[in-house]
């Protein structure tokens, strides 16, 4: 691009040192202050701007459970049979036999028999012997042997782009002649029609927000309540897993994805990131030369660090006000 329309992050900090007076004056700031200052206005940018964010397709498959073992197996294990931990007494039920050292398994409960306490310090432990309830196969559990798919964690992995989660899409196992006996299908065929040409969208629409929130607080087994923190990168859905879904079956989440500058380089150029990335050099140009400040140099000038950061620091917070009334998008009524 031009020099005024920035394609990546050193023509944006060229950009907005020349709005300082670059070359004219000298900016005294270092580069890496000014990569610190460009990754602390895109993050912001990222997290309020309507255009900083995108809404994305999250597809993830679900997964059984691995279990290893050391050495290969005594017996044969068989699929659908429940495994004991000696040890432990953690059990599984045994979704395939992968090899004579490794085995795919879902439904795990740890000793006291509990579903959800998934995590390592609840399952099979190193070096103890797991055997099958109907083979009686044995094997034993490697160092580091068991990886809990996401049919145990209950957790879709997610990456450090996601920012919010808005929904789950409906989880279904499929369709199947019951479905031409469901309330949706027979509404469909025979009210929806009436429906429209009365002129009655509305109403519809209203009463099915109304059930789509009840449905939300007072769900069934397959409604899907989602826990989701970015700090964690995990999307827990709360559901019955065993009975909404089973392995190889795709889950699919709606959220909000970071705009990644590097594939979209229109983002460099964002008039509000261009005016806020300026105002916080001049913060930061302001900051620095404060300790300076009252010092006289050749020729009777004095240095002003302090009215250059109080002009910075008035026009960060001037669009970081400009930021939340002009293009930050309102918050959700309902917040999962």
């Amino acid at each position: 691009m031009s020099a005024t329309q920035p394609a990546s992050t050193t023509e944006l900090k060229e950009y907005a040192l020349r709005k300082l007076g670059k070359p004219v004056v000298e900016v005294n700031l270092a580069d890496e202050q000014m990569d610190d200052l460009i990754d602390e206005a895109i993050q912001y940018f990222q997290e309020y701007h309507f255009d900083g964010t995108e809404r994305h397709f999250l597809v993830e498959l679900v997964e059984a459970s691995t279990l290893t073992f050391s050495s290969a197996s005594t017996g044969t294990f068989t699929e659908g049979e429940t495994i004991t931990g000696g040890t432990s007494n953690a059990t599984a039920k045994i979704h395939e036999v992968t090899s004579s050292t490794v085995l795919k398994f879902k439904e795990h409960k740890d000793g006291n028999g509990i579903r959800a306490a998934n995590t390592v310090a609840n399952t099979f432990v190193a070096g103890e012997t797991v055997t099958g309830s109907s083979s009686g196969a044995t094997g034993v559990v490697a160092s580091g042997g068991v990886s809990f798919g996401n049919i145990d964690s209950r957790a879709l992995t997610v990456d450090d782009t996601i920012i919010g989660v808005q929904d789950i899409l409906p989880v279904s196992k499929g369709l199947s002649s019951n479905d031409m006996f469901s309330f949706q299908y027979q509404f469909r065929l025979n009210e929806l029609p009436h429906l429209l040409s009365a002129g009655q969208v509305s109403n519809y629409v209203q009463g099915r927000q109304n059930l789509s929130l009840l449905n939300q607080v007072f769900g069934a087994s397959e409604t899907r309540q989602v826990r989701f923190n970015r700090l964690t990168d995990k999307l827990y859905i709360d559901m019955d897993w065993d009975t909404a879904v089973e392995i190889g079956d795709a889950i699919i989440a709606l959220v909000f994805k970071k705009i990644d500058g590097s594939t979209y380089t229109e983002l460099f150029n964002d008039i509000f990131l261009k005016k806020y990335v300026t105002s916080l050099f001049k913060r930061q140009w302001g900051a620095n030369l404060i300790k300076y400040e009252g010092v006289q140099l050749p020729g009777g000038v004095t240095l002003n660090g302090r009215q250059i950061y109080d002009d910075g620091n008035s026009e960060v917070e001037k669009l970081e006000e400009e930021m939340q009334m002009r293009y930050q998008l309102p918050d959700n009524f309902y917040v999962g």
